[in-house]
């Protein structure tokens, strides 16, 4: 009972596999998102930046621009003002009884300066002295300024030093205004009051709220646009990157026979340049472990798999073991870099004979292993094919020519099921060849 306890809680070796496989499956997830996560903010950040800085730059600019075209605006209003009353009536100023007068005209009428504000929004007042006595300027309650004075700044600058003043910033019955001042003066020179023009901030205000808002609208659009540009670039190149880290994840799990999209190695960029690095890996890895050295054929290991795999998929296929004869006469005769001759151009000769119907392995020494995915009978036509073209052809090596013959043994491998048995059957027909005056197929 307590070997029974013990045993089920020890820690077993699938699930430390099982927890390895959850471990990589969420670290690839996390991959996956961690480009796009660290692209957008690069991406959006700059805009942002460049969105605010382009609002704050605008405003500042615009502010300007429109506070010195009110200005403008204020100056030409008290100037024409003025040469309205200067050239239409004769006179000096007077204010008598609560009227203003000019000459012996009464002025004092607020008709002009309603009409005014009605077209520009500009409020308008007359002073005498520093008093107001017409306006258009009101409080929240409707309550007019008249009777009201200017600050002692005003009263200095335009009334004792005779100068016109404009302020940015004005504070006159509880609102803020943009404001101009002007001195009303008789013939002789003599200051006798003020014409003001001034309009509230609020307005103004108002006007850069609205550019402020359509700064916002296309900095909102170009972040959208941006967002949009970089997602679609993102996804093709995280999807490429995804296929390149599926790909040598494979191989680093011995999946050799992986293959990489054509998207990835299509490209013009790092990326792609990646995918072909990865790819001459495979090739170069698939050589040192599934090829043989010398002739570049498969390997004995995997010509196994190979076949294992042919005939677990219950395909057709025929077996052929073949050998050089008398392969040791070559290496006493001609030494050993000839004998590594004689197999590189045998092997060249499997190959284009093997070419598209199979595969062919060195199982060992000068013996092969041909794989014909083909009948039996168009086996044996290919076997006796590839026994007279190396019959005929020149092995010539250092100006030496060598006689060089092979022996077939041809196996069928539809008449066994398993495919051990096929290699043996083929090479126990190879061996009556060679028993029997070799440079002979044996079917």
């Amino acid at each position: 009972m307590t070997r029974l306890l013990l045993r089920n809680t020890l820690p077993r070796k699938i699930n430390y596999a099982m927890i390895k496989k959850i471990k990589e499956d969420n670290l690839l997830m996390e991959t996956n998102g961690g480009i796009r996560k660290k692209l957008l903010p690069i991406v959006i950040f700059p805009i942002i930046l460049l969105s605010c800085l382009i609002t704050v730059t605008g405003v500042t600019l615009f502010y300007g621009f429109y506070t010195q075209s009110i200005r403008n605006e204020l100056v030409s209003t008290t100037d024409t003002l003025l040469d309205c009353l200067n050239f239409a009536i004769s006179g000096d100023y007077r204010y008598e009884n609560e009227m203003l007068l000019k000459g012996d005209l009464n002025i004092t009428d607020s008709t002009m300066l309603l009409r005014i504000k009605e077209q520009s929004q500009i409020d308008t007042t007359f002073f005498w002295d520093n008093l107001r006595i017409m306006t258009t300027i009101e409080d929240e309650y409707g309550i007019s300024a008249v009777d009201t004075k200017a600050v002692n700044e005003v009263t200095e600058i335009v009334l004792n030093q005779g100068q016109r003043y404009f302020s940015k910033n004005l504070t006159i019955n509880g609102s803020k205004y943009i404001g101009y001042y002007v001195p009303l003066k008789n013939a002789g020179g003599e200051i006798v009051g003020m014409i003001f023009a001034g309009k509230q901030k609020d307005l103004v205000y108002k006007k850069i709220i609205e550019v402020i808002i359509w700064f916002a609208v296309f900095s909102v659009i170009m972040i959208v646009v941006s967002v949009i540009i970089t997602l679609k670039f993102s996804s093709s190149m995280i999807a490429d990157i995804n296929g390149i880290n599926r790909f040598l994840k494979a191989i680093s799990e011995g999946n050799l026979r992986s293959t990489l999209g054509n998207c990835v190695v299509k490209r013009n960029d790092e990326i792609g340049s990646i995918g072909l690095y990865a790819l001459k890996m495979r090739d170069n890895l698939q050589k040192l472990i599934e090829r043989d050295a010398l002739t570049e054929l498969y390997n004995r290991r995997s010509g196994h798999n190979m076949l294992s795999a042919i005939s677990q998929k219950n395909e057709l296929y025929c077996v052929v073991m073949c050998d050089i004869d008398f392969f040791k006469k070559v290496n006493d005769t001609y030494g050993h870099d000839a004998g590594d001759f004689v197999l590189q151009e045998v092997s060249d000769l499997i190959k284009k004979n093997v070419s598209d119907y199979g595969f062919a392995s060195r199982w060992g020494g000068e013996e092969f292993l041909l794989v014909y995915r083909l009948g039996y009978e168009e086996t044996v036509a290919k076997t006796r094919q590839l026994r007279e073209s190396i019959l005929e052809h020149d092995f010539i090596y250092e100006k030496t020519k060598m006689d060089i013959t092979m022996t077939f043994g041809v196996a069928d491998g539809t008449e066994y099921i398993r495919y051990e048995n096929v290699i043996k059957k083929a090479d126990e027909k190879l061996y009556v060849g060679k028993n029997n005056g070799r440079n002979q197929v044996v079917a």
